[in-house]
């Protein structure tokens, strides 16, 4: 009997064992401060349109945030009707315990976002609308230093885009390929184009400029005389990932790249 009640007397404490190591699940990690500093964005965006849409925008950049309440969007925007249009929007953004949020534009644009953080603040998604688009960002934090230099070599890169004629949307397409930097200021491009018209092959070289914010710039033309304007935006010191836009008259658009 003694046992049999020092066992009942010790049941609660057992039971209650497990449950106290039991993770949090849930639970309230996030806080504003949690996105802090300077982070990479694709800004991408399609006009609000109950039938076929006309309009996108598409841009790449950095976004800062104050880690309160304060966020500044630095970008260069293409739309089907124009090219490297340098942009700066602002606002304000909260994050819950449960690391969701919300973040407004009020400068530059007036927009309203549902915001996300993960990987520890690491990264960041919004999704919202302008009123003109629908639009979804994404990013990662900076790293401590840009890159001083690009290492000379091959980066397989892709990215998804529209087709334009005479500034209209004529089609979709997605882009694979290979991007030859030459470490001190000539790129070459070879790439194919998966699109709803067909694949087709293309070719361009040209040069690059590399800034000392974790950017660069990059003209080519193709073999058909098509002219290309690039931005690269570094997401790692070494320069060996990035995300990049491309325009051009007979297509825009964005993807990422990384080294061999």
């Amino acid at each position: 009997m003694k046992v049999q009640h020092a066992i009942v007397l010790c049941l609660p404490f057992l039971l209650a064992a497990p449950v106290l190591a039991q993770p949090q699940i849930g639970g309230g990690i996030c806080s504003s401060a949690t996105l802090s500093g300077n982070y990479s964005t694709t800004l991408t965006g399609r006009e609000l349109s109950a039938t076929a849409f006309v309009s996108t925008t598409q841009g790449i950049g950095s976004v800062n945030f104050d880690g309160l309440s304060t966020v500044t969007f630095t970008l260069v925007t293409n739309t089907n009707k124009s090219f490297g249009t340098q942009q700066t929007l602002a606002g304000t953004y909260s994050l819950q315990a449960n690391c969701q949020g919300v973040l407004t534009i009020t400068s530059g644009d007036t927009a309203s976002f549902t915001l996300e953080s993960y990987n520890e603040g690491k990264n960041y998604l919004i999704t919202g609308q302008d009123g003109v688009y629908a639009l979804a960002a994404s990013g990662s934090v900076f790293p401590a230093n840009c890159p001083a230099s690009l290492t000379a070599g091959s980066y397989p890169f892709n990215g998804t885009g529209l087709g334009l004629s005479s500034a209209s949307i004529s089609g979709v397409f997605n882009i694979l390929g290979m991007i030859q930097f030459s470490g001190t200021n000539t790129i070459a491009i070879s790439a194919f184009v998966a699109a709803n018209t067909g694949g087709t092959n293309v070719s361009a070289t040209g040069t690059y400029t590399l800034s000392s914010n974790c950017t660069a710039t990059a003209s080519l033309t193709d073999t058909s005389g098509i002219n290309y304007s690039l931005v690269f935006q570094f997401t790692s010191a070494s320069g060996n990932n990035f995300i990049l836009s491309s325009a051009s008259v007979q297509g825009i658009y964005t993807g990422s790249g990384r080294a061999l």
